[in-house]
């Protein structure tokens, strides 16, 4: 199954005027590479400086997330970490994609509204997106992250924004930058032993009662975050069990983030092999820019995925392995 033609994106139908590009942690230490060693690396010289071209044009954009920012503060040698900071934050602009609590307020939002018939002002084309680096993980106002305290550093994020990441991936004292590694590290763990724990309990059953007992499961764990953006809407914590539970059954099978880590999750737990902790770091990334990225470009197993649980078609994203390809993409 191939990824669908690139002018049928969608971009074409929400507004934007730019194509907005993820690449893998790995692609961007290719254009590192490229940056740093131009001679050695002819193929992916040509490909940075048409992106180059492209981004200073305003008709590519290529944010960063959580993933790639937590990657490249693992890398030790402070020269190396340097030049891949500053290729990510150069190219990037500084943009991140937006973190999974507000991608999923947003979704549930619009889905109860269309739902109840509820008047809903949608956000500009580019929601998802922030320059705010501390973003990818959660909004400023979050009190777990202490932003909101001191408004006149986030005014000085906004205002430089590039300067702001730089100073964060290539600067971050070194118990600090350590912990947020950890930290990481340790919620791709919880995720993939949950994920192996339900493959033991249920690898007997067929994928059709798999795929319901994951939105079961994901139905638990987020009814109190979808009851809470109810009650925002103005709608009562009960509509959630309106006909027979119809109305949280369809924001759970609806939701872009829910249903792309069902499905990813389906398809790692089909595979002859333990699940490793790398593949929760890539689930993760694909559960926040498949649904808004015009292209992907990632490594071959969750490519793969992707495309055999049928979600580049679902959500209108090209799919790519090879960076190289993009100079005739664009």
């Amino acid at each position: 199954m191939t990824s669908p033609p690139l002018n049928s994106v969608r971009r074409k139908q929400d507004g934007r005027i730019s194509t907005i590009i993820y690449l893998d942690q790995n692609k961007w230490i290719d254009l590192a590479r490229a940056a740093t060693a131009p001679s050695e690396n002819p193929e992916l010289r040509k490909v940075l400086e048409h992106l180059c071209a492209e981004v200073e044009a305003r008709r590519v954009l290529l944010p960063l997330t959580t993933t790639n920012l937590i990657e490249t503060q693992k890398i030790n040698r402070s020269e190396q970490r340097f030049h891949l900071a500053y290729t990510q934050v150069t190219l990037s602009g500084a943009r991140v994609f937006r973190g999974h609590q507000k991608q999923i307020t947003i979704e549930i939002g619009r889905i109860l509204s269309q739902l109840y018939d509820l008047e809903w002002s949608e956000p500009e084309p580019l929601w998802f997106l922030s320059n705010l680096f501390f973003e990818s993980v959660a909004e400023y106002e979050d009190r777990r992250l202490g932003f909101a305290e001191f408004p006149k550093a986030v005014e000085w994020m906004r205002s430089q924004p590039q300067r702001a990441l730089l100073q964060y991936l290539h600067e971050t004292p070194e118990n600090i930058r350590v912990e947020a590694i950890r930290k990481f590290t340790q919620g791709c763990e919880d995720l993939r032993r949950g994920i192996e724990d339900r493959r033991s309990r249920h690898k007997a059953e067929a994928l059709s009662m798999r795929r319901r007992i994951y939105s079961a499961i994901t139905a638990i764990e987020q009814q109190e975050l979808i009851i809470a953006i109810a009650a925002e809407l103005g709608l009562p914590h009960t509509c959630l069990s309106d006909k027979n539970g119809a109305t949280l059954r369809a924001v759970v099978r609806e939701t872009p983030a829910f249903l792309v880590e069902r499905e990813i999750s389906l398809k790692l737990e089909a595979q002859d092999r333990p699940i490793a902790l790398n593949d929760m770091r890539d689930m993760r990334t694909f559960c926040t820019v498949l649904p808004y990225a015009d292209i992907i470009v990632a490594e071959n197993q969750f490519i793969n995925l992707a495309r055999q649980a049928g979600l580049h078609s679902r959500y209108g994203a090209y799919l790519e392995t090879d960076i190289r390809m993009l100079a005739d993409l664009l």
